[in-house]
């Protein structure tokens, strides 16, 4: 596939665009199979790049983008520079990116656009009135980062300390004041009274004592009243409105993100006339700035797609977009039992009968309230995609299956992080991969686990490697988490029931016999100890 067009020119409103270029956001670690989803779907080749894939997209294909399931946000490329040059000087800098409007080819991200969301008036791709003035740099009133020592936060007790000083201060000085008082009361001659806000204490007489009290109490009331918000800009109906966000790579720039997406869309209004709004736009810029690359893109998600499938969220849900791209890893046959034993709210088994795969899907947990969460999500399906999938309460070390009887396990492990502990997972996931091991076909089985505690899980595969191999390994960004995606496979070697024993044996010495019901203490964030997805 052809790289993008550099330094993208403005067509005529009138052009019929045939291809254009989208940008769309994957999670970090799954670049690969999101474009193997891509030529699978659409028969287009996609370029990884770092937490994206980009591709060249027929006009006709551009709403089969939205059903892609691995994909987390899209947009339409409508500026790509890959040899940028910055300055030294700032205001330089952002007279440059202030031009640079000028340059986007604004008529086809409109166009593209409006297939995607609808406004009641027409919206121009091109202005009526083109102008060259888009407005002098601007630098918002933005804090600079503060240094290695003063950006470390306080104790809690230093805080409390310093606000118990400054509040007896200001009772020490309360105190004073009214010892002046006192003492001035007791002057022979006219009343006297101290002004307000004053180190030193003039006396006044008695007449006079009203009009001070009075003139301290409105300029109270003056300076606690809010200040009206006065609209720089006043607000078009028959415009949209806009915001520009700023994603900003490299730490060779002399300027923020706020501050290029200011600048920005401040030519933009200057450009278009648009309005304004940081929340409920209707339109989203998208600027896009590395060491020598800038990029300008127009949204075509008002919110990531992995919220579009799961209606009541847990406190570790997985993303469906994750969940589709370790269903893609383990290549799902027709006729598959597909278990997931530590479901949490069901992404996996439902993601598994969403994507169109002809199999059927086990999903377990040890809480309730997991399994309520499942059944609830389960009931905004089709009853006929609800027949492939079962839920039952289990524990994941004890299952209650025959031996052989499951061809593909996939599950989200406990990461020990948000939910429960790293201590328990020691016992939680060996006892997991051998009762894993008893349940799935020998040699033709698979497994994909996910988990952010992988030396737990290295271990766990070098106790029980005598069924299982690792055949790929990758690492994911997950929610700031470098977490590991594992796919194993099943070795032909027989189970030996001895292992399974021995395995419940050392669980009755430990805890009892099975792993905490760490899932459903999650479900209250005080006594949660927090973890993973």
């Amino acid at each position: 596939m052809a790289a993008p067009m550099d330094n993208m020119k403005n067509s005529d409103a009138s052009d019929v665009h045939d291809v254009c270029t989208i940008d769309a956001t994957v999670t970090t670690g799954f670049e690969t199979v999101a474009g193997e989803e891509v030529q699978e779907k659409l028969g287009i080749k996609a370029i990884g790049l770092r937490g994206r894939i980009r591709f060249e997209c027929p006009m006709s294909l551009v709403k089969e983008v939205a059903k892609l399931r691995t994909v987390d946000n899209f947009r339409v490329l409508m500026f790509y520079n890959s040899n940028y040059t910055f300055s030294d000087d700032q205001v330089e800098n952002m007279r440059k990116l202030r031009n640079l409007v000028s340059e986007v080819n604004w008529p086809l991200g409109i166009q593209i656009w409006k297939r995607f969301f609808s406004f009641e008036h027409n919206i121009a791709a091109v202005p009526e009135n083109i102008t060259s003035d888009f407005g002098e740099p601007c630098f918002p009133n933005i804090q600079p980062p503060k240094s290695a020592e003063k950006s470390k936060r306080k104790s809690k007790g230093n805080k409390w300390k310093k606000k118990r000083e400054l509040k007896d201060k200001l009772a020490k000085d309360t105190d004073q004041v009214n010892d002046k008082n006192e003492h001035l009361d007791g002057v022979q001659g006219e009343p006297v009274e101290a002004l307000c806000n004053t180190d030193t204490v003039q006396l006044l007489p008695v007449d006079a004592k009203d009009n001070v009290q009075k003139d301290c109490t409105e300029s109270v009331e003056v300076n606690a009243a809010k200040k009206p918000r006065v609209r720089e800009n006043p607000w078009n109906p028959l415009m949209p409105s806009f915001r520009v966000t700023c994603h900003r790579t490299g730490d060779s720039h002399n300027f923020d993100s706020m501050t290029a997406a200011a600048n920005f869309g401040g030519a933009i209004y200057c450009y278009f006339g648009w309005n304004v709004k940081m929340t409920e736009f209707d339109m989203e810029v998208l600027l896009n700035i590395d060491e020598h690359q800038v990029a300008v893109s127009m949204g075509l998600t008002k919110e990531s797609l992995h919220k579009r499938d799961i209606t009541t969220f847990g406190p570790t849900t997985l993303r469906p977009t994750v969940a589709n791209g370790m269903l893609r890893l383990c290549e799902i046959q027709t006729g598959d039992i597909v278990c997931d034993p530590m479901c949490g709210a069901g992404s996996i088994p439902i993601q598994g009968i969403l994507s169109g795969q002809q199999s059927f899907h086990l999903a377990g947990e040890i809480g309730k309230n997991c399994l309520n969460r499942v059944r609830s999500n389960l009931k905004f399906l089709s009853s006929e995609s609800t027949g492939k999938v079962d839920a039952i309460r289990w524990d994941v070390c004890n299952l209650p299956l025959r031996d052989k009887s499951v061809d593909v396990f996939i599950t989200d492990l406990p990461f020990g992080v948000r939910m429960g502990h790293k201590v328990e997972n020691w016992r939680l996931y060996p006892g997991a991969l051998l009762e894993m091991a008893r349940v799935v076909q020998p040699e033709s089985g698979r497994c994909c686990l996910l988990t952010e505690d992988q030396k737990c899980l290295f271990r766990s595969l070098q106790k029980w490697n005598k069924y299982w191999t690792r055949s790929k390994t990758l690492v994911i960004n997950l929610g700031g988490l470098a977490a590991g995606v594992f796919v194993l496979s099943r070795t032909r070697l027989p189970f030996n029931m001895e292992d399974r024993l021995t395995m419940l044996r050392e669980f009755k010495r430990t805890k009892g016999g099975h792993h905490k019901d760490s899932r459903d203490k999650g479900d209250n964030p005080e006594t949660s100890k927090g973890d993973d997805s």
